[in-house]
């Protein structure tokens, strides 16, 4: 029988982590001294224990490898295999993500975004109701608006009497705190929505506009700007509504630093005509 210290030593673990694998039922000892305490293992927790530190470092948790050891289904190599695809799966989804983040931080290091801090004065217009065409992305529906984006430029030409060149990005909020996004273009009254698209009816309303300069990726940060210190500075008030953004010929791709969208903000602009 090997001790505790010597079990640990074989591989180069410390005899807390052991004492620890034992208090959650992961590796118990064979036998334990009645005058001295000491733990003692034999061969066959070797093999578990063997097992445990190749698990552990393929990234499997604790409790991931305590319920194969439980179910012995690391003896079985279709069980064994199966938990290790899961596994794998789960290791691509966040070295997927991770390569998200480095693409964004890469970029902002190579070229920063355009400060938004700088204050803004909103200028005020009162648009007519208006109807969008386009395609939807909602937050069950898993992806990216710059995906839908994607998906949406292509499909283009499928749209008729399209009113203006410019497009939008349409955010249709719910009383329930859900929301949807549709990338779209302006179009006449009656026109045919083409399949796997939607149309949204846009009401007369009155609006604040912001611009926002830079890429895409920082359009949060713009209209946290305008809603918290902009607006309340110009003295105008947010009201619930269809907010979009505007996306003319100063849009120059969805990176570039110099490219600027317009922000539609509806607001409530009675108290600014009774302070007139």
């Amino acid at each position: 029988m090997l001790t505790i210290g010597q079990l640990a030593r074989c591989f180069g673990l410390t005899t807390r982590t052991l004492r620890h694998y034992d208090d959650i039922g992961l590796l118990g000892p064979g036998h334990t001294g009645h005058d001295n305490g000491y733990r003692y293992y034999q061969p066959q927790h070797v093999q578990r224990l063997a097992r445990i530190v190749w698990l552990r470092s393929l990234g499997l948790s604790l409790p991931e490898i305590g319920s194969l050891l439980h179910d012995d289904a690391w003896q079985d190599s279709a069980q064994l295999r199966q938990a290790l695809s899961r596994h794998a799966r789960h290791l691509q989804s966040e070295i997927d993500t991770r390569q998200r983040q480095l693409t964004k931080l890469a970029h902002f290091l190579e070229h920063p975004a355009r400060s938004q801090t700088t204050m803004q004065t909103p200028s005020l217009v009162t648009r007519p109701a208006f109807r969008v065409i386009g395609m939807q992305w909602q937050q069950a529906d898993g992806g990216t608006i710059a995906q839908l984006w994607t998906r949406f430029v292509p499909r283009i030409p499928e749209i008729q009497n399209v009113l203006s060149a410019n497009s939008y990005g349409v955010c249709d909020a719910h009383p329930d705190g859900s929301w949807r996004y549709i990338a779209g273009l302006e179009v006449s009254a009656d026109t045919p929505v083409p399949a796997g698209m939607v149309a949204i009816a846009i009401p007369a309303q009155h609006y604040a506009v912001v611009e926002h300069h830079g890429p895409v990726q920082g359009l949060p940060d713009t209209f946290c700007a305008a809603y918290t210190e902009w607006l309340p500075e110009a003295g105008l008030v947010a009201v619930p509504g269809i907010e979009f953004e505007l996306v003319d010929a100063r849009f120059l791709g969805p990176d570039h630093p110099d490219s600027v969208v317009e922000l539609y903000i509806p607001v409530n602009m009675d108290a600014t005509d009774d302070d007139a």
